[in-house]
């Protein structure tokens, strides 16, 4: 979080809290509240649903869904044209995502909740098959699932990772949390990947956001 400039930081502020999100929205994040459950920020879920109308994903995988919010965010971005694969190993909180899309009147043929650790379902799904991998989980195991995500998507294909700052950790070199630097190897992977262009936004909690390019022909140098 910037700091040292006044003006930059009320700047950020601004950017961050200037997001109006529908009552529904409201609702389910009533609900997250009421699990434990913290949920992609405000600033976070608009870029998202700015990301999928760009990219037009017509395929999505969510590695942590929660009870939804950004769930939601994808789905109501892209309407009708948009199949999701959530997959969320909690039993209470994919029930509440359940809920959350009812309520929000999301046809439950549109997204496909997977009640099951990410680690046990990501080998079934199929290479290049998605046009989008969003990754909202813990960072315990995220090198594996950004190793799993480059296989999932195709070219012009969206991997995104929510919490990409680890609590404002990732800033300062000092800091040798177990996740910090599960995060600094996973972000710096998909970074020095030649076929992947990259972009840290600077949201509350950071969204990485990284796309995989064309292949170059043979006669570029």
């Amino acid at each position: 979080m910037p700091s040292m400039n006044p003006e930059l930081f009320a700047s950020w502020t601004y950017a961050q809290t200037h997001v109006n999100e529908p009552e529904h929205v409201a609702a389910v994040r009533e609900r997250a509240e009421d699990l434990g459950v913290r949920c992609i920020d405000p600033a976070g879920r608009s870029m998202l649903q700015l990301l999928c109308t760009l990219r037009q994903p017509r395929n999505v995988v969510e590695i942590g869904s929660g009870v939804g919010v950004a769930s939601l965010a994808m789905l109501e971005a892209m309407g009708s044209a948009m199949t999701l694969t959530a997959i969320e190993p909690d039993l209470e909180h994919a029930n509440a995502m359940r809920q959350g899309l009812r309520d929000s009147s999301i046809p439950s043929a549109r997204a496909r909740i997977i009640n099951e650790r990410a680690e046990n379902v990501l080998s079934r799904l199929a290479d290049h098959a998605y046009d989008l991998v969003l990754i909202d989980a813990g960072a315990e195991l995220l090198l594996e699932y950004v190793a799993e995500a480059k296989r999932l998507v195709g070219t012009g294909g969206v991997i995104i990772v929510n919490h990409a700052f680890d609590e404002h950790r990732l800033a300062k070199p000092a800091v040798r949390r177990p996740s910090t630097v599960t995060t600094r190897d996973a972000l710096r992977m998909m970074r020095e990947d030649p076929r992947l262009q990259t972009h840290l936004v600077p949201t509350e909690q950071g969204l990485f956001v990284a796309t995989v390019l064309p292949a170059k022909p043979a006669t570029w140098r």
